[in-house]
This record gives structure tokens, sequence and C-alpha cells, in this order.
């Protein structure tokens, strides 16, 4: 009887019966080791697989955690199957061996260990199994079981999923404990050769797909088992098993944003992929066929036939024309993604934070950013809710980065989900700082951003001043507000939404209104007549609680001021209106009727909030000739007036300059600032106001010099300022910029929008001093 080396059937010895002797003359001895504690066992392997979670005990040892093979065993030699076999009938050292030296041997087995290597490696076992110092040898005699486990019991189908499970898990985990090249070919060969085996009932393209990225010199054999079991069974390859192809075959060629930014590639990839393919490519079945035989560590089992399910699958990596497909389509799913890589290439901290996200196409966001604008979408539904830029920010995880060009894609993001936000940059709004306070309120979904006129930006202006106002002496009050909202419902030249979007300006203004010297600049264009009505309703709005204040006369003897209304005509404004007849304008115009003089006042009980009567009928007066001024402000400029509000959208957003200002030549410019001369009070015939001329400023020092970055003059004067030091303290620059009639902030981001837009790098940096970056100086030189 002979069996081969290695068998199942192997023999402790061999009997010989012969006639006319005696049987035990004949007999041969089995062979004794002085590595054993006791003689063998005349019995069969007994060898047993230690399932996961169980603990035996080993010599003293309590080793716990299985995946490993014990028992008595007959042959141990490194090419017998039952050489990764741990027989407790060898001796075992009270002292391990030096767990950094070499094994002596490539060929492993247990019987070949020294009693002092039987020691370290079962008190490795016994620990968690980690690298710590233990030589690479130990790794590959713990990886010889898990080899015959999954490709001798598994392809016999004596391995349950939960156990394939454990098993792929702890080779996971192994595959890092060790950077040999070997080592990790060998453990990344039976992580593949698992998947295959718990998929032998089914289809391995109908199961998930591997994740990573290209690491040996060919594609992983289960990847080429699913694309080969597909193109037999001409079924569409998902769209999983095409991305695990571009991204685990060397010989693709993968941009940056692959490895930068891999979720986003994943989710671009499949979406196009989709688009392009709809349920999936059909692969061609070409005639090499796959060789799928394993390659485990284990001489032992070098020869283990190939399961007969792997047998006859056509070879798709062995054929171009698919390769090439997909190589086109990560190239531009990766191209996709270059400005989101980019950004996270200058900012690798801001992976997840909103400002890399605002980067993407909206289809390419994250489910939670859609998650958060779905939350925020539904709470505004019933009233506006007033917050602080900074707070909104928050709920999306920003990182604090948040541009002008940015804030637009957000803003309109917000919009398409049904929710807008005041003060919008998409209307020529400053970006808001985290500080500001912000308005949001729902709108129809999708909408296009708000049709503005002329006559809304002159209501701007009012609800500004009166906000203003309202709040002069602290906190606005409930009748100041309500008198506010109920001035701008009656005004009959706006539409809903514009509406809407005032009274979210109101609440905005309330909480923190804007610096006087913004509204000066607004109403320079307006005639007296408009700014003595605007006057009279600031008055109405002051005394709608029954009283107005010391800080509130004082407001108002500024704002007078600005309007170039003498403010000793304040004073009998503020008693006509006490009284409850209308005001008589300050510079002529028709008289309202005071037909409510006399009327009764409405009685209210002290805790109810009742407006005064008489007051709403003055009110009703003034508002209609406020209306009818309003919507003849610009009506002789029109033309004129609508080409200086697209510059000004322009300047403000460098995403709305291409629908609305496409290149502006100088002579343009000039156009535009002559339509500017002819709406100011004088160009239409009207008095000039009493204001003192202003002096000249380096505004009108630069006046004939060529606009820089397609600044208008005073941002052009106010760049030539900055690059003429490295470093500015912020008080300097105040008074600098109040000079040229520029609010600093604004003036600064204006100034950086225009460096972005041209070399993608802002200007300046930081607060308190402002550092001017040197290189964009020398570009702008050059």
């Amino acid at each position: 009887m002979t069996s081969s080396s290695g068998s199942y059937d192997d023999e402790p010895l061999v009997s010989i019966s012969m006639a006319g002797a005696s049987a035990d003359a004949y007999r041969i001895s089995p062979a004794h080791s002085g590595a054993r504690s006791d003689t063998r066992s005349p019995a069969r392997a007994t060898a047993r697989w230690v399932a996961p979670g169980e603990t035996v005990d080993i010599h003293g040892l309590d080793v716990s955690g299985g995946l490993f093979y014990t028992g008595d065993v007959q042959r141990s030699h490194a090419d017998s199957i039952e050489a990764c076999v741990i027989d407790a009938r060898f001796d075992v050292a009270r002292e391990g061996a030096n767990p950094s030296a070499g094994l002596g041997s490539v060929a492993l087995s247990y019987d070949g260990f020294t009693p002092e290597q039987r020691r370290t490696y079962l008190e490795w076992l016994a620990s968690d199994r980690r690298k710590s110092d233990i030589n690479t040898g130990y790794l590959f005699f713990y990886l010889y079981g898990l080899e015959r486990r999954v490709l001798v019991d598994g392809a016999a189908g004596k391995v349950g999923a939960d156990e394939f499970n454990a098993i792929g898990k702890e080779l996971r985990r192994l595959i890092n404990l060790d950077a040999n090249y070997g080592w990790q070919k060998h453990v990344r060969a039976l992580i593949d050769a698992l998947s295959l085996m718990a998929s032998r009932h089914t289809r391995m393209y109908l199961q998930a797909a591997p994740d990573g990225l290209a690491t040996g010199y060919q594609v992983p054999l289960n990847v080429r088992v699913a694309f080969g079991q597909a193109a037999l069974d001409q079924h569409p390859l998902p769209a999983d098993w095409a991305l695990a192809w571009v991204k685990l075959d060397p010989m693709m060629v993968r941009r940056t944003a692959v490895a930068r930014c891999p979720e986003e590639f994943d989710r671009v990839f499949t979406r196009q992929y989709r688009d392009r393919f709809g349920d999936g490519m059909l692969l061609p079945a070409n005639r090499t066929k796959l060789d799928a035989s394993p390659q485990p560590s284990f001489r032992a089992l070098k020869n283990v036939p190939t399961p007969g399910f792997l047998v006859g699958l056509p070879d798709i990596a062995a054929v171009n024309g698919t390769r090439n497909k997909l190589q086109l389509l990560m190239h531009e799913s990766a191209a996709a993604l270059d400005a989101y890589s980019r950004y996270l290439g200058r900012y690798p901290e801001a992976q997840g934070t909103l400002e890399a996200t605002l980067t993407l196409p909206p289809t390419m966001w994250p489910q939670a950013t859609h998650d958060a604008i779905d939350a925020l979408a539904a709470e505004i539904t019933g009233a506006t809710a007033v917050s602080t830029f900074g707070a909104l920010l928050a709920r999306f995880k920003s990182g604090g980065k948040m541009t002008r060009d940015k804030a637009v894609v957000f803003t309109t993001a917000l919009a398409e989900a049904g929710i807008a936000v005041e003060p919008d940059v998409r209307l020529g709004a400053r970006t808001p700082k985290p500080t500001d306070a912000v308005a949001l309120f729902a709108v129809e979904p999708g909408a296009d951003p708000l049709a503005i006129d002329d006559a809304y930006d002159v209501a701007t202006i009012i609800v500004d001043l009166a906000a203003t106002v309202a709040r002069a002496d602290g906190d606005a009050t409930q009748r100041e507000t309500a008198v506010i909202e109920w001035q701008i419902d009656q005004w009959p030249h706006l539409s809903d939404e514009q509406r809407k979007r005032l009274k979210a300006r109101n609440l905005v203004q309330l909480a923190q209104p804007t610096a006087s010297a913004g509204l000066k600049k607004k109403l320079l264009p307006l005639s007296e007549d408009v700014k003595a009505t605007i006057a009279s309703f600031l008055v109405h709005t002051a005394n709608a609680d029954g009283a107005v204040s010391r800080d509130e006369v004082r407001l108002l003897e500024k704002v007078y001021r600005m309007l170039g209304i003498d403010p000793q005509r304040l004073y009998t404004d503020l008693h006509q209106h006490a009284s409850g007849a209308p005001a008589t304008p300050a510079h002529g115009g028709a008289t309202p009727s005071k037909k409510h003089a006399d009327a009764p006042r409405a009685a209210a009980p002290k805790h109810a909030f009742v407006l005064d009567a008489t007051r709403i009928a003055a009110l009703k007066e003034e508002t209609a000739r406020v209306s009818s001024m309003l919507a003849d402000v610009f009506v002789e400029d029109a033309h004129a007036a609508h080409t200086l509000h697209a510059l000004h959208t322009s300047q403000a957003s460098p995403h709305v300059v291409a629908a609305q200002w496409n290149a502006p030549d100088r002579a343009r410019e000039q156009h535009v600032l002559a339509a500017l001369a002819d709406t100011t009070p004088t160009a239409r015939g009207d008095k000039p106001t009493s204001a003192p001329e202003a002096p000249e400023t380096p505004q009108a020092s630069h006046a004939n010099e060529a606009p820089l970055l397609g600044l208008d003059d005073a941002h052009s004067s106010f760049l030539r300022l900055l690059v003429t030091r490295a470093s500015w303290s912020r008080a300097e620059l105040t008074d600098a910029a109040s000079h040229l009639e520029l609010m600093l902030d604004g003036a600064i981001e204006q100034v950086n929008e225009a460096s972005l837009d041209r070399w993608d790098e802002p200007l300046t940096d930081g607060d308190d001093p402002v550092e001017i970056n040197q290189e964009v100086v020398q570009r702008l030189a050059a």
C-alpha cells in the first residue's frame, strides 16, 4: 500500500503478511522523534479547526480567538498538509526564542520549530496577534492554517458564511502587520480566494465589489472572475465592479483626484457610468481563458485543484477594449473633481467642510449636506428666521474660508431648495462676515434671483433708514417694526417677492443696521421731493410708539443732514406728527389732505397692540405720494440706471459679470459714469443739496488712470495704495478707505475677488495687520 506525501490516507506503519512466517517478525517499527513528549498513536490524524472565539489550552497557555488547526498529526514535515497543525505532543520550552530571529528555513512546519520557537509562536498566538517585533516567518506559519481552511475546507463546502466573514476580517487586519511585499501579496491573494469561495453558489458580479487602489502587478483575481462571469453570461456589468476595475488595475492611469478624494470620485464615476451605460456595459467573451488557480504561500497547497466554477472563464484583462472604455470614463470623472482636488491640495484640513463641498457640482455633494439643507427648509416654512451668517454656516460644517464665489454657489443651492437669504450676494450685497445678521425665508424652490429695479433700490434705502431710526434708542419696539412692515405692504409698485425680501431686510437691519456712510452714498441721486417724503416717513416711524427718544432725535438730525434738509425742520415735523397732523413737505410738493387730522384715536387696552388711526391715515396719504415718486425716480434715465446696476452687480459678483456686464471697456465705463452724473439732482434741474463739497480724494487724483483688474476708479485707487507696502494696520486702511468713500471690508473683498478671478490668489491676508501678497504685487506690476 502506498500513498502520496501529504495525503489524508497516510498510515503510521505498514504490515505485510508472508506465508510460513510470523507477521510480527516483519513488522516495521514506527520512527521515534526526540522532540515529542510521547510516542505516536497508531490512530488516524485528528487535526481540527479551532473556530473563531474558541479558547484552547496548549502547554499551560490559554489561546483564544481560534483560526488555527490543532490536534495529533502523523506527518508534519513542510510538504505535508499537516505542517500547519499545532500538535500539543511536541515539546515546548519554558522560555521563548528571540522573536525577531529568523526561523532558519523558508519551508515551515510546527515539527520543524525548536521548543523555544514553539514557545514564542504560542505566546504570540495567545496575545492580540500584533506584529510587535516578531519575525515574519511566524506570520507566514499562521497564514498557512488560514490558507488551508479557505482553499481546502472552503472549496469542499465545510465553511459557513459567518466564518468566511471572520477570516476575511482577520486577513484585512493581517495585511498591514508587515510591509514585506511577499507577505502582502499572499494575504491579498487569499482575500481574493476567500471571496471566490464564499460566492461559489452564485455569481461573483452579484456580490459586493472590493474597494481600494492597485497595489500589485495585475487586476485582483476576484475582479477578473466577476468580469469573466459577466462576459460569459452576457449580464450587464454593475457599476461597483467597473469602479473596482479602474481603481485596482495597475495599468490604469489615475489622476490625483482618484486618490486625494476617493469618496467623491466613487460617486462621480458611478453616476457617469450609469448615465452612459444604463444598467451596465456588456463585455465581450474573448478566447483567452482565465487562470484562476490559487497561489498560496503554503507549499503543501501548491497543487490544490482549481474549483470547477472558476474553470473556462474568459480573461477580460487580456484585451484592451474594455480597459480603454473604463480609462476614458475614469479620466472624465476625475476631471470633474479637479477644482475640488486642487482645493484639498491647498487646504488638506478642509476635507468634509462646506467650502470644499461648494467646489463640487451640487449633484456631487454628500448626502449630509443635502439633508442639512432640507432640514433648514423645513424650519423656515412658517416664518422668517434671523440668525448670524456664522451660525448658518456652522450647520454645514464650515471651515471659515467662505469667499464670495462660494457664497454665490451656497446661496444658489439654498434657493434651489426654497430658502432665500437676505442679504443676497447674488443681488450685489457684500459677502457677510460670520458675525453679520442674515434672514432666511421661504421662496418657491428653484426660483430665479429676485428681479430688482430702481424703485426697489430706493425702497431698500427707506427700509434701512427706518430700521436705523427705530432702533436708535436701543431696541425697536413692536409698533415701530409693524409700521415699517405696514408701509412695505402699501407700496403698489413692488411685487410680492420684493415685499417679502424687504421685510426680511428690515429684520436684518433691526438686528444690525447699515452704516450711515453707506446710506449717504445711496441718497445722493434722489430728488429733493423724494428725500422730503422719506424724512416724513422716518418721523412717523420714530413716533409710532407714541414717544420719540433723545437718541432718536439725534439720529434723525443726522439723517436730515444726510438728506440735505435743514435739521431745524425736524422739530416742526416731530410736532406735527405728534399731534396727528401730516407734515408739510420740506421742499414743496402736494400737501396731504387734512381730513384725517381730527379723526378720533383708536382706544385700546394698554396690553393690546393697536396702531393709531390718525397716524395710519397720515401714513396712507404719504404712502400714496411716496409710491408715485418711487415709480418715477429714475424714469428719465432708466437705461443708464440699469447699466449702473449691472456694473454694481458685476463688481460685486464675478459669477454675474458674464451675464450682465460682459468685458466692459473704458468707453463703456465713461458712458456709465456720465449716466450717473445725469441722475443727480443737479443734472435734472433740481436744487442742489446744502451738503458742502467733499475734499479731493485719492480717487480724484487717479481719475485719469486706467482701472486695475476690472475694478472701478475708487477700488482701483485703493488697490494702488495697497501695493505700495507689504503690510498695513487696519486703522491706516480704514482711514484710507474713508477718504475714498469706501467701506474697508467691502473694498478689501472687492480687491481680493478681482485678484482671485485673475490669478486664483487673494491680494491680502490677515485682519490686523493686513499683509499684502508680494507675488500678486509682482504679477500686477508686470
